[in-house]
């Protein structure tokens, strides 16, 4: 046998067979079972233990604070603390220096104005959707953290930490901030996806396109709309090779670089396609560009146009 045939064996997928044994549809169904629940105990035991982490980060923080360190011990507490803890932990990565001073700045940042947080919390950030993952602790790490609500925010333990130093560094205000951690437990966005979303600034966009999602949607679904849809977007990059161009030019460009244009549209979108036509009061339409939003579940129509104001630039 060849090395290569020999490879191609090797990186074929088969199943693990011993001698004596018969494996019928029913053995499968229970291995298929026995994986799943494995799954579901890493995913379980992963929000638990960022969960935990997360609530001693935050009291780290409250103690540092509360107790005064700096003018008790001196300015050098954090990176004695810093020394100490590394000392006993020295597997952790978690005891940096800068790591203690973030979660003293993430405590003080939410907590000078504790009742303002309380307020807007509940408001702010998705119920549902930061309980469906806050059900996969277990009962004494739920309690845990509901004794501790008073203080630490529960949907706070559904993002990861370096999401909520990158937030807090970003945030102007709490709504801010509160809006960047319910995205996120929204739509489960990795950290660099954060970064970009948060440098798009779609905290003050969204929401600031003149509509008339009120009159026509329900008003949770209205107001889902509009944290959707931007004030503006960029298509800088859909480019033409003159500075005269016409819609179909425009709507060619923007199909030709599909991955950055659904990217500036932001999450949830799915691009169904060009010129799909529509039967509207009896008369055919074609639309330029259809999309499918997931959250809403709803088609999206984009027309565009173009005008010859400064150098023929476009709107969608």
């Amino acid at each position: 046998m060849s090395k290569k045939q020999d490879t191609d064996q090797i990186e074929q997928p088969r199943m693990v067979k011993s001698h004596d044994i018969h494996i019928d549809s029913e053995y499968a169904e229970w291995i298929a079972e026995l994986k799943h629940r494995y799954r579901s105990a890493q995913v379980k035991a992963a929000v638990k233990v960022n969960a935990e982490k997360l609530l001693f980060n935050w009291q780290l923080g409250r103690d540092l604070v509360q107790k005064k360190a700096e003018v008790r011990w001196g300015a050098g507490v954090v990176e004695q603390v810093s020394l100490d803890l590394k000392r006993e932990f020295p597997d952790s990565t978690n005891f940096s220096v800068r790591n203690l001073w973030y979660m003293k700045q993430w405590y003080l940042f939410y907590t000078e104005n504790m009742e303002k947080l309380k307020q807007i919390v509940s408001e702010l950030l998705p119920t549902n959707d930061y309980e469906r993952k806050l059900q996969q602790i277990d009962d004494e790490g739920a309690e845990k953290l509901k004794q501790a609500v008073s203080e630490f925010p529960l949907p706070f333990a559904c993002v990861p930490w370096g999401h909520h130093v990158r937030i807090v560094q970003h945030s102007q205000s709490i709504e801010e901030a509160l809006f960047y951690v319910g995205y996120t437990i929204k739509e489960g966005i990795s950290r660099d996806v954060l970064e970009r979303v948060m440098k798009d600034d779609i905290f003050n966009k969204c929401g600031g396109a003149p509509n008339n999602f009120p009159q026509h949607l329900t008003p949770q679904l209205a107001k889902l709309a509009e944290q959707v849809v931007k004030e503006n977007y960029d298509f800088g990059f859909a480019t033409v090779d003159h500075e005269t161009y016409d819609e179909s030019e425009l709507e060619k460009a923007l199909h030709e670089n599909i991955t950055a244009l659904l990217l500036e549209m932001g999450n949830g979108f799915a691009f169904i396609g060009k010129q799909r036509e529509i039967l509207v009061g009896g008369r055919t339409r074609k639309i330029d560009l259809l999309f499918y939003h997931i959250r809403l579940r709803c088609y999206i129509v984009c027309e565009l146009l173009c005008c010859a104001q400064h150098n023929n630039s476009y709107v969608a």
